[in-house]
Order: C-alpha cells, then sequence, then structure tokens
C-alpha cells in the first residue's frame, strides 16, 4: 500500500476544482495517508483536509524544512515529503501526485495487473502526462511528431512527478539541491536510475491540466529556464533542446548563434496552432511570447555554456552525492 504525497502552494486558489478532482481521482489506489506539504498562503490545507475527512483519509501535514535555503522551493517540498515517509512510515512506496494532474482512471488496475511492484528491480512507476490543452499536441503533429513519444523522451530527459512511485530503498540518502525549484523532478529521476533501479512507464497515465500554462508571467518563465540552464552545467541534467543547443556552440561560433533564428522561422506554425486553440485574439501575443521566450532561452545558454568544456554525466555528479 502506497503513502500518497501531494506539494503545494496557493493550490486551491490556482487550481480550484481541479485539485478536487486530483483528490478524487486518488480513490483508485487503495491508501490510506497523504502527506502534504503546503508551502500556501490560502486555505489549501484546510480544503485538503476536509476532504481527507470525508473520505476517511488520515493526513499528515508540514510545512517545507527549508534545509539551509532562504526560502522554500519544489526541492524543498519534495525532499520534506520524502523524509517525512522514510521516518515515519513503513510502507514500500511513495507516490507523488501533483495538484493540478488528475490520474486517469485505470492508472492503478494496469500496475497491478503488471505486478510492477513485485518486481524487484523496478524503483520508479511513472504515468505519461497527458496534457488537458491540445495546443502542444497540435503544434506536434505539424512537426510530423507523435505525442506519445514526445512525452516519453521528456521523461528519459528529465524525468517527472506528475504521478509517480518510488520504491523506498530507491529514496534512501536522497538529498535533492534546495535551490532546484524547477528539474527537482529530473535530480531524483537520475538518482534513482543512476543507481540501477528500473523505471516503468505507465500508459494509462494522467491529465495535466497546466493552471499557469500560459506564458502570461514572462519573467517568472526565464527565472524558470536559468534553473534549466544552471542544471545542465552544474547537475548535467539537459533536456533535448539545451543539448543541441550546447552540440551546436561546439561546432561553431556562427552556427550556434544563426540557430537563434530558428524561433522567428517557427512563429508562423506557432501562430497558427495558437489561434487555433486559443483563438485571434489571445493566440497572437500567446504565439510571440512563445517564441520570444525560446529565442532568450538560446541566447542565454550560448552565453553560459562557453564555461563548459564538457557536459557533466548526471550519474557522476549525482552519484558523489
Amino acid at each position: 500500500m502506497p503513502v500518497i504525497s501531494i506539494i503545494t502552494k496557493d493550490s486551491w486558489t490556482r487550481c480550484g476544482k481541479v485539485l478536487m478532482d486530483v483528490l478524487d481521482s486518488t480513490l483508485q489506489i487503495p491508501y490510506k495517508t497523504i502527506i502534504l506539504v503546503d508551502d500556501s498562503s490560502d486555505e489549501t490545507a484546510s480544503i485538503v483536509k476536509k476532504w481527507c475527512d470525508a473520505h476517511g483519509k488520515e493526513l499528515l501535514v508540514s510545512r517545507s524544512n527549508l534545509y539551509g535555503f532562504p526560502r522554500p522551493t519544489r526541492a524543498t517540498a519534495r525532499q520534506t515529503a520524502i523524509d517525512l515517509f522514510l521516518n515515519n512510515f513503513n510502507d514500500e512506496w511513495l507516490m507523488f501526485v501533483d495538484d493540478d494532474a488528475v490520474l486517469n482512471e485505470g492508472w492503478w488496475r494496469w500496475v497491478e495487473e503488471g505486478k510492477y511492484l513485485e518486481d524487484p528491480a523496478v524503483g520508479e512507476i511513472w504515468g505519461i502526462n497527458w496534457d488537458a490543452s491540445p495546443l502542444r499536441e497540435k503544434l506536434l503533429s505539424l512537426l510530423n511528431v507523435d505525442l506519445k513519444d514526445y512525452l516519453i523522451r521528456k521523461f528519459e530527459e528529465r524525468g517527472g512527478t506528475h504521478d509517480t512511485l518510488y520504491r523506498r530503498k530507491a529514496l534512501e540518502g536522497i538529498k535533492i539541491p534546495p535551490e532546484l525549484h524547477v528539474y527537482e523532478d529530473a535530480y531524483l529521476h537520475f538518482y534513482v536510475k543512476c543507481r540501477g533501479w528500473k523505471s516503468v512507464i505507465n500508459p494509462v497515465g494522467v491529465t495535466h491540466y497546466h493552471p499557469s500554462g500560459s506564458y502570461t508571467n514572462l519573467e517568472q518563465e526565464k527565472k524558470k529556464a536559468k534553473i534549466a540552464i544552471e542544471s545542465a552545467l552544474k547537475y548535467g541534467i539537459c533536456e533535448y533542446e539545451t543539448m543541441k543547443i550546447i552540440n551546436e556552440s561546439r561546432k561553431g561560433k556562427i552556427l550556434a548563434y544563426l540557430s537563434l533564428f530558428r524561433p522567428i522561422v517557427g512563429l508562423f506554425p506557432m501562430l497558427l496552432v495558437t489561434i487555433r486553440v486559443y483563438g485571434f485574439k489571445e493566440g497572437i501575443p500567446e504565439a510571440f511570447k512563445r517564441q520570444y521566450l525560446k529565442a532568450w532561452f538560446r541566447w542565454e545558454v550560448l552565453k553560459n555554456v562557453k564555461y563548459l568544456n564538457v557536459k557533466p554525466d548526471p550519474c557522476k555528479v549525482i552519484g558523489k552525492q
């Protein structure tokens, strides 16, 4: 029987009914307790408590331990949940569920029928994060890319904790760097993978609602992108796009800097997709913001990659822990 963990920050304000749908979707899983690591200033914790009381579930609530960092991050929340699980429970599995990821019907049945929990080699079971919005699928279809293949590749590059089971032994000893407000899931994935544990992909997955999925806050998106670049340089955790830019920079500066024009070339197909999804009024600024961020991200990678002689091997870096 797993223990469920949800990390939240003003989730009731951000997600509203989606949060309730997430909680309801967990009822397909046989569990007794939710570990809620809540760094909210709204009533998220009290909403979750009411739900737990109504459904006969135990609730352990905590704020993030900061681990020497000046503020809570997703990393401190994730690490707090892991520590609470390891120190207070004897169960074999901890399951992270994101506050905007609704488990699709049959998620747990697929795991049981495959008997993956009984396989001693399995340390991680991840469900595909199917988007509620059709935007990404429509964009990928224009590029002749299959959505399922794309999502699986993303998981292999950087992990994911939308709906992921972790074996107790696979988590023991982990210390997620507290500055990782994004890519904490990547660190966790590579920690498990680099110690020889097998990862299983559950195709049933979740419906991922991304309540802040629109690129409305450019500064916030830039902060996330900077952490992504730092993670690539420091830990070797690299998504395909970042790795491609790094490789291009090694082939020659001219080719690398010419790649800055790719987001401009990609503006027209992005406009076709965003207008189709959001409508004319919202679709045009959405496309410009997305392509601007892509160009800005490429520029930031190129500025920083000159300090990188060799991309770090995540297994060697994380393995030193």
